[in-house]
């Protein structure tokens, strides 16, 4: 399998960019026309960095894990009715309010008309089922059990949903605070100390020389202040194109696992999602290497992802995977030992789902104590910011009082 990148166009003129693997350019040209796409470029390997910086900043093929959920939900619902797969996929068309979805579930429903499988249905929209998702619904359909699949499919969703609401719900405060922070500077530098100019112009070079500071940089940010914030959105645009490449990607996710607290943390995210995902397709029948593979495509660290891609070889090897994360530093403990127990009782999916939990709970835990201790550094940092501006404007008021007596 080689890896493409490709771009081309909806029916609507909206440009998709994007990496496919894939025998050959041609299988691409036929899988982006399955999906609905016309082909415009393929090439082979990953994007230049001009490829890169015409590419939207965010992408809109995928699904948010929110709405994945309620269509997981939905289905699971259906399907463990008694309901046909076909009769569901109506059923769900019909009360869809979404246009994403019910897009989706036109398609999926199409296929399935045609005499396609779910899963394979489902690989002919890769931007939006992930290969966890597809293979567990394979396997689902393989044994008969998809009812008990969807189901297992939508704890999965729901646990990975909890965890990211609780996230974003704890970065809204300090998100609120740099804002709120960014505005009263914004009004100091261009309000306030305007009001005092005349002012300090007439002590001269007797003012004290935080003034003096103060004073230059909101000079400085009057005459260039739409030259910086445009060579800011030029930073972050570079940043971003140059962070689609795996190599500048695989050097921040390296640095990024060293950092002390936050190392720690991204590790057990990684861990946690990546067990519970081999867990549950090691319950549905799937062999140990084959499942990896797929879990290991849920892992969004660079550096974790490569080096787990050495350990599939020594599987397929006949190594054991305890033995395999022994050699691993970023492996989190709790994770080589329950392993490793999974292993000799022959329990490996009990103990890599209960891994999962534990990692999970440590997430939520280390995530609360994180903001906990954020806020207040924040709410303290930026208060001596704004109360270090205020006091080097009254330092240039009292030093020209003492000027005048």
């Amino acid at each position: 399998m080689q890896k493409f990148s490709y771009n081309a166009l909806d029916r609507q003129g909206e440009s998709h960019y994007g990496e496919m693997e894939a025998m050959s350019e041609q299988a691409v040209l036929d899988r982006l026309v399955k999906q609905g796409l016309m082909p415009v470029e393929v090439s082979r390997g990953g994007p230049s960095l001009l490829a890169a910086l015409n590419k939207p900043l965010f992408e809109g093929n995928r699904l948010s894990n929110k709405k994945l959920l309620d269509f997981t939900r939905n289905l699971s619902t259906l399907v463990g009715a008694g309901l046909s797969l076909e009769r569901s996929l109506v059923t769900m068309n019909s009360m869809g309010n979404d246009k994403r979805l019910k897009g989706i579930v036109e398609t999926l429903l199409g296929e399935i008309r045609e005499g396609a499988s779910l899963a394979t249905a489902m690989k002919a929209q890769q931007r939006v089922f992930t290969g966890f998702y597809i293979s567990m619904v394979s396997a689902g359909e393989a044994s008969g059990t998809l009812d008990v699949v969807l189901s297992r499919l939508t704890t999965y969703l729901e646990r990975r949903v909890e965890i990211q609401e609780k996230v974003s719900s704890a970065l809204v405060y300090p998100a609120l605070l740099l804002m709120m922070v960014a505005v009263t500077m914004v009004l100091l530098i261009t309000v306030v100390l305007p009001q005092f100019r005349p002012i300090f112009e007439q002590a001269g070079d007797k003012l004290p020389l935080a003034t003096k500071l103060v004073m230059g940089f909101g000079d400085f940010m009057h005459d260039h202040g739409l030259l910086v914030l445009l060579g800011l959105i030029g930073l972050v645009v570079l940043t971003v194109a140059l962070l689609r490449q795996e190599k500048y990607s695989m050097m921040l996710h390296r640095f990024l696992l060293k950092i002390p607290l936050l190392g720690g943390l991204l590790r057990k995210g990684e861990f946690a999602r990546f067990h519970r995902m081999l867990g549950t397709l090691l319950q549905n029948g799937i062999p140990l290497t084959s499942a990896f593979v797929i879990a290991r495509d849920g892992i969004a660290n660079l550096y974790i992802f490569d080096h787990l891609g050495k350990v599939i070889t020594r599987l397929r090897e006949g190594g054991s995977l305890s033995t395999e994360y022994g050699k691993a530093a970023f492996v989190p403990a709790i994770a080589r030992e329950l392993t490793r127990v999974g292993e000799d009782t022959g329990r490996l999916d009990e103990m890599l789902l209960k891994t999962a939990d534990i990692l999970e709970e440590d997430v939520k835990n280390l995530t609360d104590r994180l903001m906990a201790l954020l806020v207040p550094l924040l709410t303290l940092g930026m208060g001596l910011i704004i109360a270090g501006m205020i006091a080097a404007v009254m330092l240039g008021i009292l030093s020209i009082n003492e000027i005048a007596y």
